[in-house]
This record gives structure tokens, sequence and C-alpha cells, in this order.
């Protein structure tokens, strides 16, 4: 069975300063209660009520702003995602990295179908640009950079703020992956690359769909080949 959590004064106030901002339909730019206010509310100590708000500035729910004190965030999932892929970076499981590309392959795949449908000029000459800067790359970490702003700007193409962040988190955790193992398809990848671009500015889904299936796929198969190895040692 398991143990009860028992919360701390801090937990406890942080818990009912959301209730607060829920009940009294505040919204972004609204302000809280001031510190004193909020400490008379509580019957708390002035160091529990900070840190109950510093607690909620980390979650990007509020945020504190000279002479105006903590008020509501605008929606922005950034400070979540910071938090998250400092934790991410800690991880040495060699299996996350499999659950990793599990996770990117899901995420483009699904985002496929919003790309064809959304994609403008502009993101189809920023796909060109990385694509030559690919081709005229002189390392792996020159190509690695531009494979990564290739696929981020495929993400873009949604105009979805939710898929552009997660494909951010993702690639975050991913450049420590490509670190691990390095691409080492070249030319191979490159021609996929070129396809994918292709599919996009003719806005065929079919062929967008089985091309990044054989380019995501073959870089996963990459990876597990070494990471099993690396499990006979």
């Amino acid at each position: 069975m398991r143990e009860i959590k028992r919360e701390t004064i801090v937990e406890q106030i942080a818990e009912r300063l959301k209730e607060y901002i829920f009940e009294k339909g505040l919204k972004p730019g609204d302000k809280l209660p001031t510190e004193t206010e909020l400490m008379k509310i509580f019957g708390v100590s002035r160091s529990s009520v900070r840190e109950a708000i510093k607690a909620l500035q980390l979650s990007g729910l509020i945020e504190v702003k000279p002479r105006r004190g903590a008020v509501i965030s605008n929606f922005d999932l950034k400070s979540i995602f910071d938090n998250l892929t400092y934790s991410l970076s800690l991880v040495t499981d060699v299996e996350m990295f499999l659950e990793l590309l599990e996770a990117r392959k899901t995420l483009e795949i699904a985002c496929l179908p919003i790309i064809v449908e959304k994609i403008d000029e502009e993101h189809l000459e920023k796909l060109e640009h990385w694509l030559n800067k690919m081709f005229n790359s002189t390392s792996i970490d020159e190509h690695r950079t531009y494979d990564m702003l290739f696929h981020q700007t495929l993400v873009e193409a949604t105009h979805n703020r939710f898929l552009i962040q997660m494909e951010i988190l993702i690639f975050r955790f991913f450049q420590k992956l490509y670190e691990l193992f390095p691409h080492r398809s070249g030319i191979v990848s490159l021609n996929e690359h070129k396809a994918i671009y292709e599919a996009c500015k003719s806005r065929n889904l079919e062929e967008l769909e089985k091309i990044m299936n054989v380019h995501l796929s073959r870089y996963y198969e990459e990876v597990k080949i070494k990471v099993d190895e690396s499990k006979k040692f």
C-alpha cells in the first residue's frame, strides 16, 4: 500500500493560491493580493507565502514584476519545459533514448497532415535554407545543428503552439542523444531531407508520410543496434 504524502505548509498555500486564481477567474496580467494580504488570508508567515509564490513562478503560473508584485502569467509553457528538460538531462538509462525517438517519430508523423494544410512560403524557404546548409556542412556538428533546425521548422509550419513547444522539449534532450549516437548515414540522410522538402512543397501527404517513416525509423534502428551492443558489456 502506498504511503500517504503529507503536504508541507508551502505546498498547501500554493494549492490554495491556485484555487483562488480559479475561483476569482483571474486572467493574464491580473494582480494577486500582496504578501501582507496573503499572510492574513492564510494565517501564515511571510517566508511561507514567498516560498509558495516562488513555486508558482517555477510552474509558469505567475510572474513577479517590479512595483506590481505577483501577476498571472501569459500562456507560455517555456518555464515548465525548461524544468522538465533539466530533469531529463540527468537521465542515464539508455532505454530512455529509444523512448525519446519513439516520441519524436509519433509527434512528427502526427504533424504531417497539419503541415501539408498550413505550411506557407516562409517555412518552405526556411526548410530550403536548412537543406542547403546541410549539403554544404563541413562537420558532423554542423550537419546535426542544421538537421535539427530543419525538423523544428517542419513542426513550426503547423502554427500550433503546443506542438512547437513539445518539439522544442524533445530536441533539447535529443541533442544529448545525438552526441552519443551521431548519424552515420551521410548522403542517404541528405537525400531523404530533400525528398521531405519536395513533398512539403507539393503538399503531397502520402509521399511525405512515406519518406518520414523511412527517415525516422532508420535512425531509430541505428540507435537500437548500438544500445543492444552496449548491453553486452
